[in-house]
């Protein structure tokens, strides 16, 4: 294919990871997203970049830093004209800037609406060992230790595929722990919650680097459905998670988030936070301090319950007329 013309250059300037805006770009080398701000007039080429679009200069710090090399910026000459100071930010951006703002950006529901954002990126997938259309064959499934599982037959996630900070994983439509007592024309939503909960834990040992002997602690699970999942389709898990193994971390919390798709769409995600221990000792030690305040709890309970029935024992019945 040609490469751009001078006049397509002058509305085509992207940012690459290497740090820089490149003029002339084949259509081949065309990254899977493009950062493009609102007022801007871009379409898809059917080249297979898809457009993600933004609003401040916050918001291309943390595509870059989540999408990586998989990211480029469209940046028209009237953009320049009018927002120079910026233009000239974006120019000077590199990726590690970009990945630093992630890292120390505070990671909430408004995060995960960003995230949302991203289409699923179809052209790696094309190149990728998953199934992504009907007659693809499933890969196998992901070892059980990544998922903390005893019985591979529980495991309901493949082994996975990894671009940028992303992993994708396949997810099965069944599992040898849950049974249900009527069938469904659609995935469940309990399976769908398990396969993100596995895909979430799998993520903290891959990418977060969590030593296999280490385990983790489910706090908060913040989930929504959008779209049905059909049997007869190929499911896709993607996850994400700025977690990384510290062995002087005393904290260790953990934050992954976690998107299913099927045919392209979105059609569930979730926020899942917790700690991370890198072995079972210091695990039975966390357990061991929550079971002690949960003792304390009971007592509160159990005291209040008493004075309940003890006020109640002292009150003369009243019949009702």
């Amino acid at each position: 294919m040609p490469l751009e013309t001078d006049s397509h250059s002058e509305k085509r300037e992207r940012l690459s990871r290497q740090n820089v805006i490149r003029k002339y770009v084949p259509v081949s080398e065309r990254k899977p997203y493009t950062l493009i701000f609102e007022d801007e007039d871009f379409s898809e080429d059917g080249t297979g970049t898809q457009k993600i679009e933004v609003s401040s200069y916050e918001e291309i710090l943390f595509y870059i830093g989540i999408l990586g090399d998989s990211v480029e910026v469209y940046l028209s000459q009237k953009f320049k004209d009018n927002n120079l100071s910026t233009y000239e930010k974006i120019k000077a951006l590199t990726y590690i800037q970009a990945k630093e703002y992630v890292r120390s950006h505070k990671v909430d529901k408004d995060v995960a609406k960003l995230m949302n954002k991203i289409p699923l990126d179809i052209k790696s997938l094309m190149h990728s060992p998953l199934a992504i259309k009907e007659d693809d064959s499933v890969p196998k499934a992901l070892r059980k230790h990544y998922v903390h599982k005893k019985k591979d037959r529980n495991v309901m996630i493949s082994e996975y595929f990894c671009k940028g900070d992303f992993l994708y994983f396949n997810m099965y439509d069944q599992t040898g722990e849950i049974n249900f007592d009527h069938d469904s024309d659609h995935v469940q939503g309990l399976l769908v919650l398990e396969a993100m909960r596995q895909a979430s834990i799998a993520t903290t040992h891959i990418s977060g680097e969590l030593p296999d002997e280490g385990t983790i602690a489910l706090l908060n699970y913040d989930s929504g459905f959008y779209n049905f999942l059909e049997l007869t389709a190929p499911i896709i898990i993607r996850t994400h998670t700025p977690f990384s193994f510290d062995p002087g971390d005393k904290d260790g919390d953990v934050l992954v988030i976690c998107q299913v798709f099927q045919w392209g769409k979105l059609a569930a995600g979730g926020l899942l936070r917790g700690k991370a221990f890198p072995d079972k000792s210091r695990y039975v030690n966390y357990r061991m301090r929550t079971e002690k305040l949960q003792s304390r709890i009971k007592k509160q309970y159990d005291s209040k319950m008493s004075a309940i029935q003890t006020t109640m024992g002292s009150v003369s019945c009243i019949e009702s007329l």
